[in-house]
């Protein structure tokens, strides 16, 4: 027997878990008996899938995330002695996306309400080495996308949007992903479609698109033999096999279900917590197609609630703790109030595609008594 399957006790209501069955297995098996499971035709479908999804020309599937947001950014030349402007509130991976490009990371504070990078903070902060700034799409929550396309386009910088929570939600009833000269997806394994691991460039530069290939597969463009190929300029191997395209795909056939479950998930939450003094929900805007990978609230004594949902046999996870705290990225506090606010006060709470109108109900009964 395979070690580390994932169980839970009976009782308990998990934060999120990944959710695969038969669909995953009945195309797995058709890889396998192909007898390819490297980087293939497989691999190629599930890209022109999620390119006709969002509403793209090009798609590039790579290792991770954080992969897509590294070769989204050496494929427009950015690289040692440049700076890229990276918000302080997001997961550290898109900071680590940027030095693992060659460059050095810039932080900003972030807006209070919405939790994406902030206007006025990018505006001061754009220097002489400021080549690209990279948004996040915080749980699904677009950034400005006409402020920060003006300004970019202003300034002469590229965009490399961070949507690894993106999938499936809009900003003003577009697509997140497609905004800017790259949107990066995440395909980990707390995401609405899943490979286990996994990342996808989407872009409609085709000129970015031909240096995507070359920089995931040793310079070629098309799939070569592994033997006498030409390989005309730099690249690496950051392929994505046909196996987890296969898992994806059947994923993807998941998705608008998942997202109108997180939309009813949402409207539970909010029904339920709208009288809960001390509890406030951010805003979320399903008018413009906005959904929301988990459920977040912020509250003052937030590790008083993780504590009391745990002792319930409730799931929850706290906010990444800001990106100017960890060492790496260390900086002075008086730069980012926000995002010192933000993460002490957040949490997503259960989120899973199988959560039940009871188990919020459950979970929300545990936050009045706790609050």
């Amino acid at each position: 027997m395979l070690p580390n399957k994932i169980t839970s006790k009976n009782n308990f209501i998990s934060w999120f878990a990944p959710e695969v069955g038969e669909r995953e297995k009945e195309l797995i098996f058709e890889v396998v008996n192909s007898n390819y499971l490297n980087d293939g035709s497989v691999t190629r479908l599930f890209e022109t899938k999620i390119a006709e999804y969002i509403g793209v020309r090009h798609c590039v599937a790579v290792t991770s995330g954080t992969t897509a947001i590294t070769l989204a950014l050496m494929a427009l030349g950015i690289g040692p002695g440049d700076e890229v402007i990276v918000p302080d509130v997001t997961f550290i991976a898109t900071a680590n996306a940027v030095r693992l490009a060659g460059a050095d990371v810039k932080l900003v504070d972030v807006e209070p309400h919405r939790f994406t990078i902030d206007i006025d903070k990018v505006k001061k902060t754009i220097g002489s080495r400021t080549r690209a700034i990279a948004p996040v799409d915080v749980n699904g929550r677009g950034a400005d996308y006409n402020a920060l396309e003006s300004l970019a386009a202003e300034k002469g910088l590229h965009l490399v949007c961070d949507s690894a929570e993106g999938l499936g939600s809009q900003w003003r009833n577009r697509c997140l992903g497609t905004f800017g000269d790259a949107g990066c997806f995440s395909f980990s394994a707390n995401k609405t479609v899943t490979t286990g691991q996994g990342g996808m460039v989407a872009t409609n530069n085709t000129d970015l698109y031909h240096r995507l290939l070359e920089l995931k597969d040793q310079g070629r463009r098309a799939q070569g033999t592994g033997g006498n190929d030409l390989h005309p300029v730099m690249g690496f191997n950051f392929k994505f096999t046909n196996i987890q395209a296969a898992i994806g795909l059947a994923q993807l056939e998941k998705l608008p279900e998942r997202l109108q479950k997180a939309r009813q998930r949402d409207t539970w939450y909010r029904e339920l917590l709208a009288d809960v003094d001390g509890i406030v929900m951010p805003p979320v805007d399903h008018e413009s197609g906005e959904v929301l990978q988990w459920t977040d609230v912020l509250v003052a004594d937030r590790d008083r609630l993780e504590t009391a949902l745990s002792r319930s046999d409730i799931g929850c996870r706290p906010f990444w703790f800001p990106l100017h705290t960890q060492r790496p990225y260390a900086a002075d506090d008086a730069g980012f109030p926000n995002a010192l606010i933000i993460c002490k006060q957040g949490l997503w709470l259960p989120s899973c595609f199988d959560l039940m109108n009871e188990q919020v109900a459950m979970t929300v009964d545990v936050i009045r008594k706790s609050i």
